[in-house]
């Protein structure tokens, strides 16, 4: 039977993180929006968007919040549990992470996202 993807794990510099359920990704790319004119849709346009990773951890006095937000130049990986892989190249850390009781979200954006 097929299994479909119900876990993921963040991997920063080599380092995995035990992210929490609820990791999202955005592969970037061009994003799309219709041309309208008074004659109706003439087609579209076109803009390019970084690719994004958002993710929550468990704080642990192990895992420095200074050193994650000083990534600039990275590389994360979105693995699956399915078996597929995003390779975020050339990330940084976009916002300074953020703790809240314990949780701590960072948000990840990079130049490019490869699959496989």
């Amino acid at each position: 039977m097929t299994q479909y993807t119900g876990r993921v794990f963040i991997t920063i510099d080599g380092k995995r993180i035990r992210s929490k359920e609820g990791a999202t990704l955005d592969t970037g790319g061009a994003t799309r929006a219709a041309a309208r004119s008074d004659a109706g849709v003439d087609g579209h346009t076109e803009a390019i968007g970084e690719a994004s990773v958002d993710f929550t951890f468990n704080h642990r006095p192990d895992i420095s919040l200074t050193e994650i937000h000083a990534i600039t130049n990275g590389t994360l990986l979105y693995e699956t549990d399915s078996g597929s892989v995003f390779t975020l190249r050339q990330a940084w850390s976009a916002t300074p992470p953020k703790m809240t009781k314990g949780e701590v979200s960072c948000r990840f954006e990079a130049v490019e996202c490869i699959e496989g």
